[in-house]
C-alpha cells in the first residue's frame, strides 16, 4: 500500500512537471533563436561599416530561415563571400514562430540601417520584439507577452 502511495504521488509530480518543462524548453529556443538573429543583425551592420559595403539580412518565414547578402539583392542566392564568414544559412526553429515587417533588413557603410521590426514567439504567444534603430544599425530587444 505505502508503495503503491509513493508510485501515486511520483507520477503526479511528473505529470504536473513534463508540460512545465515542454513549455520551459519552447522558451528557451525563442530565446537562442533571438540572440542568434541578434548576433546575426550586429554583425551585418558591423561588417557593412568597415567595409563600406551594403549588407542585408534576409528573413524567409516560409523556408524557415535566414541569411546574409551583399547588396539589397532580392533574390536568395548566398553571397558566397559572406555565406563562407558565416559558414551557413540559420534555420528558424520549428517551435518558433517569426512575423517580419520585411524580408530583409539593409544596413549602410554609414552605419544607418532600414526601418525593420521583428517578432519572435513560441506557441502562448510569448517571445521578443526586435526593432532596428534606423540611425546606428542596432537591434532592441523588448519582451512581448501573449496570453
Amino acid at each position: 500500500m505505502e508503495l503503491l502511495t509513493v508510485i501515486l504521488i511520483m507520477s503526479m509530480i511528473v505529470g504536473f512537471s513534463v508540460p512545465r518543462f515542454s513549455r520551459s524548453f519552447g522558451q528557451l529556443q525563442v530565446q537562442v533563436f533571438t540572440n542568434d538573429v541578434v548576433k546575426l543583425l550586429a554583425y551585418a551592420s558591423r561588417r557593412a561599416v568597415t567595409r563600406r559595403e551594403i549588407l542585408s539580412v534576409h528573413i524567409d518565414a516560409e523556408a524557415r530561415r535566414t541569411w546574409v547578402a551583399e547588396g539589397r539583392a532580392d533574390s536568395q542566392e548566398v553571397s558566397p563571400r559572406v555565406a563562407s564568414k558565416l559558414n551557413r544559412l540559420a534555420p528558424i526553429p520549428e517551435t518558433v514562430s517569426v512575423t517580419s515587417s520585411a524580408g530583409e533588413v539593409t544596413f549602410y557603410p554609414d552605419g544607418r540601417a532600414d526601418p525593420f521590426e521583428m517578432v519572435i514567439v513560441d506557441k502562448s504567444a510569448d517571445g521578443y520584439r526586435l526593432v532596428t534603430d534606423v540611425w546606428t544599425g542596432r537591434a532592441r530587444i523588448s519582451e512581448t507577452h501573449g496570453r
